[in-house]
């Protein structure tokens, strides 16, 4: 079959780096929210057995009575087995060094991703704030690899979030993404910003090793077209937890019957 929910193959983790800003349909019914994956595999590799991978991943979030949706606080993403993180072997920033220094400190190989944001800051900001969002391979946690987004908005400093991968070598899942969102203030005691759109995509990293070319994110390369389920919690002010199950869809692969 050309589609599957392919459940315990693969896993398709490049945002990652956008994971940690994903937001889902909570309790009030006013708010909206649409959440698209795009998994490609890198051209040269569609005809080979694995193949490297970059990921799109576009997040829109409104209220169809105009207010402003309450913000993220924690993501936890659980991945099916089946691709493998190669964090390891790449070049590293941490979050302290991109905080003290900004991205020219960390090495130009530890870049991994980008795109945009836009933030809710009303009442204090009426409009949109637009953000630049860059993803940077970061320092292991205890043996767990990391990602770090680093976004600049127009206004304000810029905000640095860390998730945490950890792989999962005795359950059903591959990889658990686990991110802490830390508030975003505004201006006095006026409420918090909340993100209302991201896009950002990964970029096919490589690097060589022992004659064999290693990419950031790599899996079983499968037909085009494929889908798979992820499923995660997400966590915003006030206390509200819900969970979702999105859907990730492979493009790039061999047309199979």
């Amino acid at each position: 079959m050309r589609k599957s929910w392919f459940p315990s193959r693969w896993i398709g983790l490049a945002l990652v780096t956008a994971a940690p800003l994903v937001a889902v349909s909570i309790a009030q019914a006013a708010v909206t929210q649409s959440v698209d994956f795009n998994v490609k595999y890198s051209r040269s590799d569609r005809h080979k057995s694995r193949g490297g991978l970059t990921l799109r991943t576009v997040l829109r979030i409104g209220d169809d009575t105009g207010g402003k949706p309450p913000p993220l606080t924690n993501t936890t993403l659980r991945f099916p087995k089946g691709a493998v993180v190669n964090a390891r072997f790449f070049k590293k920033c941490s979050a302290a060094t991109i905080e003290r220094k900004g991205p020219a400190g960390c090495p130009k190989t530890s870049k991994i991703g980008g795109g945009t944001a836009k933030g809710d800051a009303r009442p204090s900001v009426p409009n949109p704030i637009n953000a630049k969002v860059t993803l940077f391979n970061g320092e292991a946690q205890h043996g767990n690899p990391t990602i770090i987004i680093y976004a600049v908005p127009e206004l304000s400093s810029p905000i640095t979030i860390t998730g945490v991968l950890q792989r999962q070598r005795s359950s059903p899942y591959g990889y658990v993404l686990n991110v802490n969102v830390p508030p975003i203030p505004t201006i006095g005691q006026q409420p918090n910003a909340s993100v209302i759109f991201f896009d950002a995509t990964t970029i096919d990293r490589t690097v060589r090793r022992h004659r064999r070319k290693i990419h950031y994110i790599e899996g079983p390369v499968i037909c085009n077209g494929t889908f798979f389920l992820l499923d995660g919690t997400f966590t915003y002010e006030g206390g509200i937890t819900n969970t979702v199950y999105e859907r990730f869809t492979l493009t790039g692969g061999p047309r199979c019957p």
